[in-house]
């Protein structure tokens, strides 16, 4: 007979593939019969927080369409699904049989407590909500929450990250009527009556990307959810990307700048060894990623920006006493490192190779035209072209800033048969002609 400690140990070890192994298949299921709503990005392969709408929002800002996105906020959502309406919902989808009646037992009769420094509050019975932190939880919410996308009608649009929703629509500068975005915000306020959550709509706003005219200035149209009209505002937390009207990310930049210099300074003060091992360490894993999240979305091809980014790692590099008697470039490669704006440059390579092989969500046939040459051409290797729409407002986001950096790489990286392999090729390739900041200039 196992000890106590070791039995428990097993039974969760067992509970958890079981876990794993529903998920999976419940998510294949799902996925296959195209249960799962298009608009949904969170906890699904292929999906993440860089498959935004912001680049959808400046081809109409840059067709002089303006733009009004209303951003919801759920009170509590994930515990505050009612388990026998999350069970409706599973068997509407089909799931029936053993498999509902394990996820019902999954779900009812659980209990909670608060521990804090060995104190135990007392225990409750948990008679909402999916099961935080577990691997099946994520997957039921995702169901429950799956059809709040029906609620979206006429020239609307809705898109989800898990429970973060936003709804917007585009409309011409010469006509106001934004009437099917506040159609569907009465039918998403019926929807979460029908299911029981909460909108906090304190927490709800509505980002106004319009226009400026000093001739025929351009008014927010007012939207309302249950009565209470939502508040504008000029800038808006959208995934961790600071998003503002005028759809530029100069106060983004900005942000990250000051996180990136507080958590220089917090180490600094913390640890007094200047061992160049532990600040390599400290500053790839605790500062740089604060300088790169989502880097795909608000990429600068400004160079006095690029500069300031540059600018953190070329001050912590120098304080690094055994090589701060070197340059700039030097100090990179004793600490081999790269610029973080080559960092930049091939993280969006690397999601040109996702989108144009399928390894992503975004459709390529939506934001990429590729031009086949006649095998008669001295190179008939397809390329990307800038879209009949293009203009120069389009120059430094995502589909166009890199395109020839693209098209000239050699044939065989481009089709290289994975991303990994993809990735390993790219750093052999010197892509310092394509660079803007100072950081190629030796220090």
């Amino acid at each position: 007979m196992l000890p106590l400690k070791l039995s428990s140990y097993c039974t969760n070890v067992h509970y958890l593939c079981m876990e794993v192994i529903i998920k999976d298949q419940l998510l294949n299921y799902l996925l296959r019969n195209s249960l799962i709503s298009k608009h949904q990005h969170g906890f699904l392969s292929k999906h993440s927080t860089t498959s935004t709408t912001t680049h959808d929002w400046i081809v109409s800002f840059t067709s002089c369409c303006n733009v009004d996105v209303v951003y919801i906020d759920f009170t509590r959502a994930f515990d505050s699904i009612v388990f026998n309406k999350l069970l409706a919902k599973l068997e509407h989808y089909g799931i029936t049989g053993k498999l509902l009646a394990f996820i019902s037992a999954f779900i009812h009769n659980r209990e909670q407590c608060v521990v804090l420094e060995n104190c135990f509050s007392s225990v409750t019975s948990v008679l909402s909500g999916v099961p935080q932190g577990s691997v099946l939880g994520p997957v039921l919410f995702l169901i429950f929450i799956n059809d709040v996308s029906s609620t979206c009608i006429g020239q609307a649009k809705l898109k989800l990250f898990a429970d973060d929703v936003k709804l917007y629509t585009s409309f011409n500068v010469d006509v106001s009527n934004c009437g099917d975005l506040q159609q569907s915000l009465d039918l998403l306020s019926s929807w979460v009556n029908s299911w029981q959550l909460n909108i906090n709509i304190s927490k709800c706003s509505v980002l106004p990307i319009h226009h400026k005219s000093k001739s025929r200035p351009s008014i927010p149209h007012p939207y309302f959810i249950n009565g209470s009209q939502l508040s504008n505002s000029s800038s808006v937390t959208d995934l961790g990307i600071l998003v503002n009207s005028h759809l530029t990310f100069n106060h983004h930049v900005s942000n990250i700048l000051t996180k990136a210099t507080q958590r220089v300074g917090v180490f600094f003060r913390g640890f007094s060894s200047r061992h160049i091992a532990l600040m390599k360490k400290a500053f790839i894993t605790y500062i740089r990623p604060s300088l790169e999240f989502n880097s795909n979305i608000w990429n600068p091809t400004k160079k006095y920006l690029i500069d300031k980014l540059e600018g953190i790692q070329r001050r912590f590099t120098k304080i690094v006493p055994s090589i701060s008697h070197l340059s700039y470039l030097d100090r990179l490669r004793a600490l081999d490192l790269e610029p973080l704006e080559l960092r930049r440059l091939k993280f969006d390579l690397i999601q040109y190779y996702k989108v144009l092989n399928n390894l992503s969500c975004i459709d390529p046939s939506s934001y990429f035209q590729l031009h086949y040459p006649p095998p008669s051409s001295r190179n008939p290797t397809p390329f990307l072209q800038k879209s009949s729409n293009f203009n120069k407002s389009l120059q430094s986001t995502f589909f166009f800033r890199y395109l020839d950096c693209w098209n000239a790489l050699p044939a065989n990286v481009k089709q290289s048969s994975s991303l990994t392999s993809f990735k390993r090729q790219i750093k052999l390739i010197d892509f310092s002609k394509y660079l803007k900041g100072s950081a190629i200039v030796a220090s």
